[in-house]
């Protein structure tokens, strides 16, 4: 016998997650590059994408640098993640037809808190890079992984809190309505 478990909370989640994604590297990088100077030993190149584009078309800035190196890792795993969401979207539409009902309480207040805590998971990721190199105990700049991981793993966290904040809220909205 089998079993498909298929829940509209899931898929409105990955196609909200993967709009967020950018947003996400975006508070990571900024995070990141607000705590470290342009002298910092963080904001180095990393050897294979100097390589792979070339050392001399990387921006002489660091922090220009920094960020187009960052956003050139981020942005194969997010198309990656892109595919994956409409694939997903389209074999909902598919199977079961457009969504009619609107979300409840618990959809409203999960999706909003979802969204502060991607934000929030995000910037922690992105600023707790010189805490990964010394963990690693490394000397080659890891800021631009870190960075590029950041909101992935900021998704993947994210509902945890967002659940333990919007039970209580959803259980107040209801109260009120």
């Amino acid at each position: 016998m089998r079993v498909l478990i298929y829940s509209v909370r899931i898929v409105t989640f990955l196609r909200n997650c993967a709009l967020l994604l950018p947003a996400g590297f975006l508070v990571a990088a900024f995070v990141f590059l607000i705590g470290h100077g342009p002298q910092d030993p963080g904001l180095g190149a990393l050897p294979f994408i100097g390589e792979w584009i070339g050392a001399d078309r990387l921006p002489k800035s660091p922090e220009i640098s920094f960020f187009f190196q960052s956003a050139a890792l981020f942005l194969l795993p997010y198309a990656l993640w892109l595919v994956l969401v409409l694939l997903v979207v389209f074999a909902e539409r598919v199977l079961f037809g457009k969504r009619k009902r609107s979300p409840g309480p618990l959809h409203r207040s999960f999706s909003r808190a979802c969204v502060f805590f991607l934000f929030l998971l995000s910037g922690i990721f992105g600023g707790s890079a010189g805490a990964v190199q010394r963990r690693l105990k490394t000397e080659s700049p890891v800021g631009v992984a870190v960075v590029a991981v950041a909101p992935f793993l900021a998704g993947l966290l994210a509902p945890i809190p967002a659940i333990a904040v919007s039970l209580p809220v959803a259980g107040f909205l209801r109260i009120r309505e």
